[in-house]
């Protein structure tokens, strides 16, 4: 399978309104399913200054279910500590996504890993992960009892109540966690929900998590949903074109870019080290990973989607052979022009996809 994400980002505000970026995104989206993607993903960001526009991807998805027919729709993901979402409210906003894409949604979660978001709605980093445990399963149960039985936990209570609508698929969406760090993997696979390997971490980091995620989501210890999505999904940045050399500067140029920014969101965790954030603390005392040197030597690691059709396609079919089960292509970052990204979707559409699929 194949899905773009979209982080609505744009480089500085002289490169494109924020109308336009959104209008853009949207029009990508469309292309996306006519070119033979099989998902959207939207992230939930708040705060993060032209990194990310995308704090209501709620709205964004069903402006895109609107405007597509068979293209599944995905949160990548919804926040759930309470203090970002009200689980009531993660879950009827969910309900209303699935009903309004005709069941099409997939419901990614997470807790965030940024200071600036956790601090700006005041979660405490260390209770980020125990709210998202308690939280995930009562909303399942929103879902799937005409009366919410209520609960009273450590992070939200709340007494019984009718919760709805209730979600089109039977007997819910599939649910998805992101996973960057290694025990992220393990806490998805305990859930019975899939992995959204938004890693930042070197490829073979990738290949060990697969291997963890797989044997362990076997036997979950502590099954979220009515049943297991056993399934990973990694993103990367993809930039697709004719000529290599083009390939190279215009998407090697935007995923530093990309990497350069996702440094500077990581930056403040090499002073504290936070239960639940121990390798983002070890991540970001580790520069090296972020360098434009290291970065460039990424781009031929195998595992790269910037270049041509041929060296995209070995990209893709090496991250098959990890045993990803879903691609999915960041591709409205940095500077690269909307026409150009159009250009590329068409033929990685063209191109690439059509070499994987089965029968």
């Amino acid at each position: 399978k194949f899905g773009v994400i979209y982080e609505i980002c744009r480089p500085d505000p002289d490169w494109a309104t924020e109308e336009e970026t959104y209008w853009q995104a949207l029009d990508q989206c469309i292309l996306a399913e006519e070119v033979g993607f099989d998902h959207v993903w939207c992230v939930e960001h708040h705060f993060l200054e032209n990194y990310s526009l995308s704090s209501a991807p709620e709205v964004f998805l069903s402006a895109v279910a609107q405007r597509t027919e068979r293209i599944r729709i995905g949160h990548g993901v919804r926040l759930l500590p309470p203090p970002f979402n009200h689980p009531a409210r993660s879950a009827s906003s969910a309900a209303v996504l699935d009903i309004l894409s005709r069941g099409r949604l997939e419901f990614g979660v997470g807790r965030s890993i940024t200071e600036q978001e956790l601090g700006g709605f005041g979660v405490e980093p260390g209770d980020s992960r125990p709210m998202l445990e308690e939280v995930l399963p009562e909303i399942v149960k929103m879902w799937t009892n005409h009366t919410y039985p209520g609960h009273e936990g450590e992070h939200f209570s709340m007494p019984p109540r009718v919760v709805q609508p209730k979600p089109l698929q039977d007997p819910h969406p599939p649910l998805w966690m992101a996973c960057t760090q290694p025990t992220s993997f393990e806490m998805a696979a305990d859930f019975g929900a899939g992995a959204l390997a938004f890693g930042l971490g070197l490829p073979g980091d990738l290949a060990e998590a697969v291997q963890v995620y797989k044997a362990r989501i076997a036997e979950p210890r502590r099954q979220a949903g009515l049943f297991v999505n056993d399934n990973i999904a990694a993103a990367g940045m993809m930039f697709c074109a004719t000529e290599e050399t083009k390939a190279r500067e215009m998407g090697g140029a935007a995923q530093l870019w990309y990497a350069a920014n996702a440094a500077s969101l990581f930056a403040p965790w090499a002073a504290r080290e936070v239960p639940g954030y121990e390798w983002y603390h070890q991540l970001a005392k580790d520069p090296s990973l972020f360098e434009a040197e290291s970065l460039r030597q990424r781009l031929n690691d195998g595992l790269s989607l910037v270049g041509s059709p041929d060296q995209v396609q070995a990209g893709v079919q090496r991250y098959a052979d990890l045993g990803i089960d879903q691609l999915i292509c960041i591709v409205q970052v940095g500077r690269v022009a909307h026409d150009e990204i159009c250009d590329s979707l068409r033929l990685f559409g063209k191109e690439v996809i059509p070499k994987f699929r089965v029968g």
